[in-house]
């Protein structure tokens, strides 16, 4: 790690440092952001208000004042929308079930392993030492109300399920091998190539979190070996957080035609919205992905980079730039919902999304503020509640789960409701107009 003084170089105190480190540590293990200053501060607040009021505008070009406002305040319309979006989970049933179910297991296996290290308490008492209760609690629920679908769209470090993942496309890969002869032509067909790259990138990626653990860089990404890590690794994070992604995607998409929960899965039908996907969780989740790579580069960096333009871009990408990306990527989350109902492709995606915000666009902000204000509340509540025992080692880790429970419920209504309007949008067939001849076959 010899690369990370660069970062914080310029910040001013030891304490400014360590905060800085945490903020980013909370980031990288668990998609919690967290202010990297000494005392609270509202400049995520800042950052998500700028974000929607930027939504707004561009629905407003999309539509038209007139509309996109009547949209924005039709309470009866948001009602049924989060309406429909409750059916879809409830006929969800399976996705409901293992991404809850696993989410529980991989923290309380996180937990077993942290639940005695010191650095836990270390952690609380710095996170606790200028800010009181409640001041903590309504600035990570502000931050929280930035990643209404982090639990959804970062879903490859959840470790067991990525691992379930990996296990079924390489069964599924296995089956085709033992079957009957594949001509050559068929074998490269896009879902055998994107499934094989799928789990073959998720046995590394699962590999390079393991040996990540065992060399005890703690929660920061190991580097340091050679620079194309710069690349691979966020490029594996983006490539599984997809697949997993458009697994949850294509489920919700479906429980729009009847209950799907004892379906069997298709992992075709996974596979094909990838290429699409990729681009949904670079645009609602950006910090993730290039805080890993800016922080990997960090660690190839000379000393003499420290004052230089590039040193300053790295300690704002590293600390508040992380809510500046954030709130910036709340004016395309709603690509999510489109994402489910495309082929896969990049530019149908685009294509879907610019269609959504000028047939939905005033029910997408409404929604994407109401997302905010729920994930933001009840992780605040969360906060309150676990941050009020004594300082141990296991209470901020703790405080950070169970906001994270509190906030994959909202999330999976929010990416309903997001699949709802993505359906709302599609183009709709209609008879072509009849002419002259075609009215009266007689005279013609």
């Amino acid at each position: 790690m010899i690369g990370l003084p660069i970062v914080w170089a310029q910040a001013s105190g030891t304490n400014a440092n360590a905060l800085a480190l945490l903020s980013l540590r909370r980031w990288y293990s668990s998609l919690t952001l967290s202010s990297p200053e000494s005392v609270p501060s509202l400049f995520g607040l800042w950052a998500l208000l700028l974000g929607l009021a930027t939504l707004l505008v561009v629905v407003m070009v999309s539509q038209g004042p007139k509309r996109a406002l009547g949209q924005l305040f039709d309470f009866p319309g948001h009602f049924r929308l989060i309406a429909g979006a409750l059916t879809r989970l409830r006929r969800s049933g399976r996705v409901v079930a293992v991404t809850i179910g696993m989410t529980v297991l991989a923290w309380t296996v996180g937990q077993i392993r942290t639940y005695h290290m010191a650095q836990g308490k270390d952690d609380l008492i710095l996170l606790t030492k200028a800010r009181g209760l409640g001041e903590l609690a309504v600035e990570q629920g502000i931050l929280a109300g930035l990643t209404p679908l982090r639990d959804l769209a970062g879903l490859a470090d959840n470790f067991p399920l990525l691992l379930l993942a990996t296990i079924v496309l390489f069964r599924v890969s296995v089956e085709r091998w033992g079957g009957a002869y594949v001509p050559l032509s068929l074998r490269r067909d896009r879902q055998v190539m994107w499934g094989e790259l799928v789990w073959g990138s998720g046995s590394l990626y699962l590999l390079y979190r393991l040996v990540s653990l065992a060399s005890g860089t703690g929660d920061l990404p190991l580097g340091g070996c050679m620079v194309l890590e710069v690349i691979i690794i966020p490029a594996l994070m983006l490539l599984l957080d997809a697949t997993l992604l458009s697994w949850v995607l294509v489920e919700l998409r479906n429980a729009g035609l009847g209950d799907t929960g004892n379906d069997a899965l298709d992992t075709n039908d996974v596979v094909r919205l990838i290429p699409g996907v990729m681009l949904t969780c670079l645009a609602v989740l950006p910090a993730r992905y290039l805080a890993t790579a800016v922080l990997l580069a960090t660690l190839d960096m000379p000393g003499t980079t420290t004052n230089s333009l590039l040193g300053r871009y790295v300690r704002w990408q590293l600390n508040w730039g992380l809510a500046d990306l954030q709130g910036a990527a709340l004016v395309v989350t709603g690509m999510a919902g489109v994402a489910a109902w495309t082929r896969g492709t990049m530019s149908g995606l685009v294509r879907g999304y610019s269609r959504l915000l000028a047939a939905e666009g005033g029910h997408l902000a409404a929604l994407l503020v109401l997302a905010g204000f729920a994930a933001g509340t009840l992780s605040a509540m969360a906060y309150m509640i676990v941050l009020s025992l004594p300082a141990q080692t296991w209470v901020l880790a703790a405080a950070d789960g169970y906001a994270h429970y509190a906030t994959l419920p909202v999330g999976l209504v929010t990416l309903a409701a997001l699949v709802e309007l993505g359906e709302r949008s599609l183009p709709v067939a209609s008879l072509a107009p009849e002419t002259d001849a075609e009215a009266d076959p007689i005279s013609a």
